[in-house]
């Protein structure tokens, strides 16, 4: 019994400490950011939807301006079947995956990857680059802090 107390013990005591060795990747506010030249036009995409959705970070037109630089890629898959999405199943026809970097540390805060696919609306619903920024900026709003 006094061994299972000590192993739960100690089980806590590591927990609690894993915050304290983790380092904070949190994206501040009101930085500057970079948005690199991406496959299939994401970047152009991504930028609409910052301004769309307020992402609360500067895009500077610059890489020398830039806190931050968000950089990734991007495929693109326009050539669909009539049929696919409305009678059998879907699947992505645009992915992306990007990352943000902190430029002068060199330390990858963030990252994500989106698919455009709509489970729901399937083939009736817009697809595309532009889901897939949309996808993305919003997950990437969430980790601004």
């Amino acid at each position: 019994m006094l061994k299972c107390k000590v192993c739960v013990v100690m089980l806590v005591l590591v927990a609690a400490a894993i915050p304290a060795i983790a380092q904070d990747h949190s994206i501040p506010k009101s930085r500057t950011i970079y948005i690199e030249k991406m496959e299939n036009d994401l970047d152009g995409f991504i930028r609409a939807e910052f301004v769309k959705q307020r992402v609360p970070l500067h895009i500077v037109l610059s890489a020398d301006e830039g806190d931050l630089m968000l950089a990734g890629s991007s495929t693109a898959d326009e050539n669909r079947p009539w049929h696919e999405g409305f009678i059998t199943g879907t699947r992505d026809h645009a992915t992306g995956n990007v990352m943000v970097v902190d430029k002068k540390s060199n330390a990858m805060l963030w990252a994500g990857e989106a698919g455009d696919r709509n489970w729901f609306w399937g083939s009736m619903r817009r697809g595309g680059q532009r889901k897939v920024a949309e996808r993305l900026v919003n997950d990437l709003k969430k980790a601004i802090h």
